[in-house]
């Protein structure tokens, strides 16, 4: 075989790995839909084609209708279907400048507005809590910058995902050394447990809740100080963006904050009208009431 005739071979072979049966498409979403109660037509078309076609691979079938007949034929538990639909990337205190700005700013400036008013807990939702590292390193990151009191300050964290898997494993609290490069030794000391593996301490344990939760159809928890969405909204369609946007802003207090990831907004019904950004560039925002009640941590210099 020529030079030229192997360069056709690999580039069929590299395009068969990529693309995808676009009238496989649907059928696979309504299939994994219903089996599953999680409403996929809701994600965006060209992700879903990424997570089919990967499965494909992964799963070593030649084409997307042998992936439709396995899972027509109950091969696929829900929680294996659901798995293979969702992105799990994840890492202690990733994306540290986000960190850092909410150390400095954030927290404190909400935990003092908490006591000045004596409401009972410090509430925060992390949405897509995938392993349980973004939830711990907030946690962490918390009792780091008021220098609470595990033991006796009343913070409640919750963190939910939609996949069942990843939420058991969060639950745990149970990682590989290697997954704490991101830590200094006094954070490691301070917050873990050393053994076959390392373990979060029970004290930072006891103040997350983990469960699964769907954004698109469950209730949200409600009077929230703090609310984390990273890295989740990119992957839905415009009018489950509005959706869910329009339910964090319900679910916040006057006042409360939202946290987005790095390629994400709030919706154009939201963007400076319900929430104003308290640091662009870290995709921190403020809710915002309609006349103004809350004035809140607006007029200050964040950026």
């Amino acid at each position: 075989m020529g030079e030229q005739e192997q360069t056709v071979v690999r580039v069929q072979a590299l395009r068969s790995n990529t693309e995808v049966n676009e009238a496989m498409v649907t059928p696979i979403i309504d299939g994994i839909s219903r089996l599953t109660s999680v409403d996929f037509h809701q994600y965006k078309r060209n992700f879903v084609q990424r997570q089919i076609r990967r499965q494909v691979v992964k799963r070593r079938l030649r084409t997307e209708e042998n992936y439709q007949e396995q899972i027509l034929a109950g091969q696929y538990t829900a929680e294996a279907l659901i798995n293979g639909m969702t992105v799990n990337v994840t890492c202690f205190f990733r994306d540290p400048p986000l960190f850092e700005f909410l150390m400095k700013n954030i927290f404190p400036l909400l935990w003092n507005r908490r006591r000045n008013r004596s409401e009972r807990e410090f509430r925060i939702w992390i949405m897509g809590c995938s392993t349980g590292e973004e939830a711990y390193s907030v946690a962490m990151a918390l009792h780091e910058s008021v220098g609470s009191d595990l033991s006796k300050d009343k913070v409640r964290i919750y963190a939910t995902d939609l996949d069942e898997v990843v939420v058991h494993h969060a639950r745990r609290g149970e990682y590989e050394s290697a997954d704490l490069s991101r830590l200094g030794p006094d954070f490691i000391e301070r917050y873990f447990l050393a053994g076959e593996k390392v373990r979060v301490i029970p004290e930072l344990r006891r103040q997350i809740t983990f469960g699964r939760h769907d954004l698109l159809k469950d209730p949200f928890i409600r009077h929230l100080d703090m609310i984390f969405c990273r890295n989740v909204l990119i992957f839905l369609n415009r009018e489950a963006q509005e959706g869910i946007c329009e339910k964090m802003y319900d679910a916040l207090n006057p006042g409360g904050v939202m946290v987005l990831g790095r390629a994400e907004s709030p919706t154009k019904k939201y963007c400076n009208k319900g929430f104003v950004p308290l640091c662009r560039q870290n995709r921190v925002f403020q809710k915002i009431e309609p006349h103004g009640e809350e004035k809140g941590l607006q007029g200050r210099s964040m950026r």
